[in-house]
């Protein structure tokens, strides 16, 4: 082989690789880990707008994503019919202004997780209960059964 195959031999391969970085940030910058390809679902609301529920539900994965390794998210939806009553039972005992109930299922790995939850089990309508002051920001404060 000559100097010049060599020199195209290096030059697609540093294309390659520049290739492989950039899609490595973008997926990086822009994916969401375990949240990519849940299924939103925002029932009507007389209390809060979409994107009040949506900035909750925004809240309750980034809190899902850090503290349920191994675990997928596979729905998560809001359904004020069936949790209005304990929306004004968890503000009460938050001494907040408005609670939201949030539910999910999620799916977990071979660990359970963190080792906290069962092994490869489907969990069913898992809640999620955060509150807020005025307008401001969402604060998980517990979830579950």
């Amino acid at each position: 082989m000559g100097t010049k195959q060599y020199e195209r031999i290096f030059q697609i391969l540093g294309a390659v690789l520049l290739a492989a970085v950039v899609v490595g940030v973008i997926a990086v910058c822009f994916g969401n880990g375990a949240r990519s390809g849940v299924k939103r679902e925002i029932g009507a609301s007389d209390y809060y707008s979409q994107e009040e529920i949506s900035a909750a539900m925004d809240t309750a994965q980034e809190y899902f994503d850090d503290h349920f390794p191994g675990c997928v998210m596979t729905a998560f939806w809001y359904d004020e019919e069936s949790v209005q009553e304990a929306e004004s039972e968890w503000a009460d005992q938050y001494q907040a202004d408005q609670a939201i109930v949030l539910l999910s299922d999620f799916q977990t790995d071979k660990h359970g997780g963190d080792g906290s939850l069962n092994p490869n089990e489907i969990y069913q309508d898992w809640q999620w209960v955060l509150v807020r002051s005025g307008n401001g920001d969402w604060t998980l404060k517990t979830c579950g059964y």
